[in-house]
């Protein structure tokens, strides 16, 4: 509407001061058509820059997310650098089994913190018209424009966060670790042997199935401390 507005004081203005001739109708219609083209003018400028006919409102959205990683034994909250200064980061993980991730613009800002479930609670304040008239004089122009926005991710204390290069990395160093050398085959046969004997010690009449589960509890163990030697190494690099 306001830009309808515009072209009916442009138009207006140049039929009643160029075409018309000189008189007292002249005069009075270039001023009127004169006030409404710099009044829709302005308006548009108010609208832009003081947001003129706006309210800011503030909404929350929580999501649950499950890792990006499709190991499950090894659920991970990835992210990735943007531009070359290394302060911003967006965040990538799963919603409702789809790979998603955080916006990369310079009025949101992340958050990482530790928690019970894998969440992402995002509070978004924008601009939006105070009503229907508003929003329809501006034609939908600027409505929710974001002002800014912040993102809680929360994940469990299992869950591991690293940026894209280092999950590479990580994949590379399991895929290693999946043909162990000799000497790690025997260090871990050494470590199941004392875990069993450990075993023993506290229960001398421990049944063959009681020793193949303390066996698969014992390479479950050590697996993860691999695991977890993995991510400090990639870490570090």
């Amino acid at each position: 509407m306001i830009i309808a507005t515009l072209i009916l004081g442009v138009i207006g203005l140049y039929l009643s001061f160029i075409m018309m001739k000189n008189g007292v109708w002249r005069v009075i219609l270039s001023a009127i058509f004169g006030v409404i083209m710099i009044g829709s003018l302005y308006l548009v400028n108010a609208n832009d820059r003081s947001h003129f006919g706006m309210e800011k409102v503030t909404t929350t959205k929580t999501v649950t997310i499950t890792s990006a990683s499709p190991s499950k034994a090894l659920p991970m909250l990835l992210h990735q650098d943007v531009g070359t200064s290394g302060k911003r980061q967006v965040y990538i993980y799963k919603v409702a089994g789809k790979t998603t991730h955080t916006k990369a613009d310079y009025l949101i800002s992340n958050r990482v913190v530790t928690g019970d479930k894998a969440t992402v609670k995002s509070v978004k304040t924008a601009w939006v018209y105070k009503n229907d008239f508003y929003k329809s004089f501006f034609a939908n122009q600027n409505n929710h424009k974001l002002i800014k926005q912040v993102n809680t991710i929360t994940i469990p204390k299992t869950w591991t966060s690293l940026s894209t290069q280092q999950a590479k990395a990580l994949a590379k160093r399991l895929k290693a670790a999946q043909n162990p050398t000799a000497a790690q085959k025997a260090k871990m046969t050494a470590a199941i042997q004392q875990a069993v004997i450990q075993a023993k010690m506290k229960n001398p009449a421990m049944t063959a199935t009681q020793q193949k589960q303390v066996i698969t509890q014992a390479k479950a163990k050590l697996q993860q401390a691999a695991i977890q030697q993995a991510i400090k190494a990639v870490k570090a690099e």
